[in-house]
């Protein structure tokens, strides 16, 4: 049985002065995909956002035991041309903004998965070592010459690196910050590991982007923080690192709701080059994001129902976070016939909380629908082209971003 551990302290400054802001009821992990038989059978727990009032972070306040889980995790946006663009991105800007006269570098990457994104950086020159908690993909970048720490990043792998002597140009973690437990022990370590005028590269889901498009699929047991530009300053300078850079790569480049920054420790920042601390949300921004939540929930369950009274046959597409938590929130995920992945895990498997099957585009040969809600928005464009193929076309294909902010479309 998974343990759960409730919180009564704000993970980042300790304070109690906490709000609940929107509770999701009965919610799976992203990830726990089932067979059939055990349909029914995954794990469930409400999960409750809270405000930090004090200190601005938006955050949950329970922690999942994660070590069986993340042994398993399978999850890589390898097959993503999208995605291994912006990886190609990421690495030669890092390069070319920071580390261009310099011959000797090093790389760190935490949560490193398959090592796809350290392949960029091995590529142009960078020493590289990953630290992944998934033995399967440690085992898969290990395989392909990417060196890879299976494990979990706490105070012992300080005290390992410590012992080598072992310090980096670069720490980056890419959507692996929030899913950190105790974020702030993280940067203390992270931060006696830099080299000096090293960089510590960090990419989250943006709270305020997460609010613009209603994506409350995000909030998972696997996320532990939200952060947004303001609160992402404050939390770092508590630690003695700032934010010189929100700018790393441009808007039209990145993945969805991606906030990036890169910090450096106070000792090394110029300090006419540190990012101005933008405002804080007000109580508003929390109500509105509520309110548009459980609107965005009923919009969905309306598309679902309207669809299935008039006959129609609809799937969804994406078996990531946003597809199996979106579905898990709905009360008739059942109307939709089957969740299209371009690359699933497994066969015969099904997302945790619908019970939805998962399938192959293949499977639409056989099985074809009148309409497929795309939950993977920021591949949209790749989506398509993939359906085309299977003689899909522009309007039978939309975003549940649209859905869920116009109702039914």
């Amino acid at each position: 049985m998974t343990k759960v551990k409730h919180l009564k302290r704000c993970r980042v400054c300790n304070g109690k002065n906490l709000i609940k802001i929107v509770k999701l009821g009965k919610m799976p992990f992203t990830d726990e995909f089932m067979t059939f038989k055990n349909i029914g059978k995954e794990f469930l727990h409400d999960i409750n956002v809270f405000l930090c009032k004090d200190c601005q972070v938006v955050q949950t306040q329970h922690d999942v035991e994660v070590n069986k889980y993340y042994l398993d995790y399978q999850y890589s946006v390898a097959h993503s041309k999208i995605a291994n663009k912006f990886m190609s991105l990421l690495a030669n800007n890092i390069n070319s903004f920071y580390f261009k006269k310099i011959s000797k570098k090093s790389i760190l990457e935490v949560g490193s998965g398959d090592g796809k994104q350290l392949h960029q950086f091995k590529k142009i020159g960078f020493d590289v070592l990953g630290y992944e908690p998934s033995k399967i993909l440690s085992d898969i970048a290990n395989k392909n010459k990417i060196k890879t720490i299976n494990g979990l990043f706490t105070k012992d792998s300080l005290n390992l690196f410590k012992a080598q002597k072992k310090y980096f140009d670069v720490i980056l973690l890419t959507y692996t910050f929030d899913h950190l437990p105790n974020p702030g022990e993280f940067l203390d370590i992270s931060k006696k590991l830099l080299k000096k005028n090293g960089i510590l590269v960090v990419e989250v889901h943006d709270l305020d982007k997460i609010s613009k498009n209603n994506e409350f699929c995000l909030f998972e047991h696997e996320h532990s923080i939200y952060l947004n530009k303001s609160s992402a300053t404050k939390f770092l300078r508590k630690y003695d690192l700032d934010i010189i850079n929100f700018n790393l790569i441009e808007e039209k480049y990145r993945r969805a709701n991606s906030l990036i920054f890169v910090a450096k420790r106070k000792v090394d920042v110029n300090v006419q080059k540190k990012e101005l601390l933008p405002k804080n949300n007000t109580s508003k921004f929390y109500f509105d994001l509520k309110k548009n939540i459980y609107k965005g929930i009923k919009n969905l369950e309306k598309y679902s129902s309207v669809n299935k009274k008039n006959g129609k046959k609809i799937a969804g597409y994406g078996a990531g976070g946003r597809g199996v938590m979106t579905l898990a929130s709905m009360s008739n995920s059942q109307n939709f016939k089957f969740l299209i992945e371009k690359n699933p895990k497994s066969q015969n498997i099904y997302a945790p909380g619908s019970g939805l099957q998962i399938v192959n585009l293949e499977h639409l040969k056989e099985n074809p629908v009148d309409e497929i809600l795309v939950f993977s928005f920021g591949y949209m464009d790749e989506i398509k082209k993939d359906l085309k193929k299977y003689g899909y076309q522009n309007n039978q294909i939309k975003s549940f971003i649209d859905v869920m902010k116009d109702g039914y479309v």
